[in-house]
């Protein structure tokens, strides 16, 4: 795609077609087929693991679970028939999540998904010129306020789409919109939620008044309202994606201002969150809930990613093997596809609030809010009343969709970082597929223990060696011929090679079996036979999780669970991994190196415009 284009699309005050005409084509374009590793050729073959075919079906999701005007839905309702409807959410959280991962998503496949310029001007026109800040506008499921917590997403959306294409109109309204969070600081809530926004508008725009607010923020979270405790824990309930989301912040300001202390505490959290997650990345949405349910949300499983990143990119490698089985499992896993179990009625029309049309074609290609180890959904519950009005209680929820656009940006943090070019060096972190101007790679894993390298830039190559793997047992030829390489830490220092270069890593796959248990402290804990190969969960067996029912203490009462056999959209079903085959090359698309949110972290003074 040109940079005109890009430009046109984030720039231009207008959309390209009428807006009516983007909702007929969102509302009844064709659902995409999943992704080529899971899909099967005319000749039964499989495919090598690539991102970019996730992202492409999210995409689907992203253009048609949107109204006539082009606002999303954030919640979906397990109803019968299946409805989507508008909540106070809509408008500064999903909308600005979506328009991030629309964004991060043409940058992973190079394909325009038709909301992107709605959504562009729909944000910009929620912005008080006053304040500078977006203000929900009123309506019967939502009230006029500017919330902190939108102000956080949609500050980090338009950062990111300033950085895709900079403009001066765009630099302004983030700058504006720093101002306001800057004067109301003093009376608002310091949560930490806001400050990965705050630091990649630093880093971006050079802009202090930001880093000041990023210092004040951080100040209150760690010292004052102590929102983790002295050992380095969450304080009891703590939700994952908001402390998680204020911990890949407070280490993006560790690095900027150059704190140890700080980037020490926050590596110590990482490692508590982990002792909380299995290795396959189930990751209780809260800590320590009162009750039998126990759920994963892919907002959480976002920042654990981004957190774990940051981490590995300065000074703990040792997490890149977190991260490549995070992805492989539950982050894939947790796209949303096999939604039958969603009725749709086609012949009831859209309300101002509620949609009923296709639903579960609409949400292919979504991401879970609350999943369990075997099902897209864990329970049904309906949480209570925290969201909306009483037209939307008492109705069990399938998915809350501010998932839907972390699913994305879960996607391109792991993209962006599989394999990074930096001071003449190629380091390969992730054994999956990725495409750079310095190199095509190629990961054969779960089907056979393999990494290939097609080298087209002269460079110093390096390859983290998998958890699972020794040096010992790793072989390395380079041209068909075996080559001698040294080990340094958790990596094969390959040296110098030329243009031209045909590398391939071999190494043993390994079928192991461990069993897992999940759960919240006092209550009913679920156990479960999983078995790897390599980093790839290939079975997930439940032992005797066959319970109808377990206790919400949202719903205060008994509510159907699915942490056996039986629930919506059976996950894990990879019988095809099992046996080692020649699986033909997924389609790529070149990371041009642009829209980087990691390069540089901890370099003061990173400044782009």
């Amino acid at each position: 795609m040109t940079k005109e284009l890009n430009r046109r699309l984030f720039l231009s005050s207008g959309a390209t077609a009428s807006v009516a005409a983007l909702a007929f084509r969102m509302g009844f374009g064709l659902s995409e087929s999943g992704p080529a590793q899971e899909r099967q050729s005319a000749r039964g073959k499989a495919w090598t693991l690539a991102l970019e075919e996730y992202a492409k079906r999210g995409c689907n999701y992203c253009d048609r679970m949107v109204d006539k005007n082009g606002l999303p839905y954030f919640d979906v309702f397990w109803t019968d028939p299946a409805e989507a409807a508008h909540d106070w959410p809509d408008f500064g959280d999903v909308m600005s999540r979506q328009f991030q991962a629309v964004v991060m998503a043409r940058h992973m496949t190079g394909e325009v998904a038709t909301i992107e310029p709605v959504w562009r001007q729909k944000i910009l026109s929620l912005i008080d010129a006053e304040t500078g800040l977006l203000t929900r506008p009123e309506t019967s499921y939502s009230r006029k306020v500017a919330d902190d917590g939108d102000q956080a997403l949609t500050l980090y959306a338009l950062v990111t789409a300033y950085v895709d294409s900079p403009d001066r109109d765009l630099r302004n309204v983030i700058v504006k919109m720093t101002d306001g969070l800057l004067a109301r600081a003093p009376n608002a809530a310091a949560t930490g939620f806001i400050l990965k926004s705050l630091m990649t508008c630093v880093r971006v725009l050079g802009y202090e008044p930001a880093l000041k607010l990023a210092a004040l923020d951080t100040q209150t979270v760690f010292n004052e309202r102590e929102v983790f405790t002295p050992d380095n824990t969450f304080r009891q309930g703590g939700h994952m994606h908001g402390n998680l989301r204020t911990l890949v912040g407070a280490g993006d300001y560790a690095l900027y201002v150059g704190d140890p202390v700080l980037f020490g505490r926050v590596d110590a959290i990482y490692r508590y969150v982990r002792s909380e997650a299995t290795r396959f990345g189930f990751l209780p949405e809260v800590i320590g809930r009162k009750g039998d349910i126990v759920a994963t949300e892919t907002c959480a499983l976002m920042d654990y990613l981004g957190l774990a990143v940051t981490l590995a990119n300065h000074g703990h490698p040792e997490y890149w093997g977190d991260v490549e089985r995070v992805v492989r499992n539950q982050l894939i896993e947790s796209q949303a596809r096999n939604l039958a179990w969603l009725k749709s009625d086609p012949d009831q029309s859209d309300t101002d609030q509620f949609t009923w049309r296709d639903i579960a074609g609409r949400m292919e290609g979504g991401w879970a809010g609350w999943s369990s180890p075997t099902h897209l959904l864990a329970a049904r519950e309906t949480l209570g009343h925290h969201w909306g009005g009483p037209e939307l209680h008492n109705k069990a929820r399938a998915f809350q969709n501010c998932c839907g656009g972390s699913g994305i940006h879960a996607l391109y943090i792991a993209w962006k970082n599989a394999a990074r070019f930096e001071n003449g060096a190629l380091s390969v972190n992730l054994h999956i597929d990725k495409q750079l101007p310095q190199a095509e790679i190629r990961g054969f894993q779960p089907f056979e223990g393999l990494l290939t390298i097609q080298l087209k830039q002269a460079c110093r190559v390096r390859v983290r060696v998998p958890d699972f793997a020794s040096p010992g047992n790793i072989t390395v030829g380079v041209n068909g011929d075996s080559r001698q390489v040294r080990t340094f830490g958790n990596y094969l220092e390959l040296g110098r090679c030329v243009p031209g270069e045909a590398i391939k890593i071999g190494y043993p796959l390994p079928l192991v079996t461990e069993k897992v248990e999940i759960g919240n402290p006092g209550f009913r804990h679920y156990h479960y036979r999983v078995t790897w190969k390599g980093d790839t969960v290939v079975s997930m067996e439940p032992i005797g999780n066959e319970y109808p029912t377990g206790y919400s203490e949202f719903d205060n009462k008994q509510v159907a669970v699915f942490y056996g056999n039986e629930g919506p959209a059976r996950l894990y079903q990879r019988d095809q991994f099992l046996e080692k085959c020649d699986p033909k090359l997924s389609p790529l698309h070149i990371d041009d190196t642009s829209l980087d949110f990691w390069a540089g972290l901890d370099k003061s003074r990173v400044r782009i415009s």
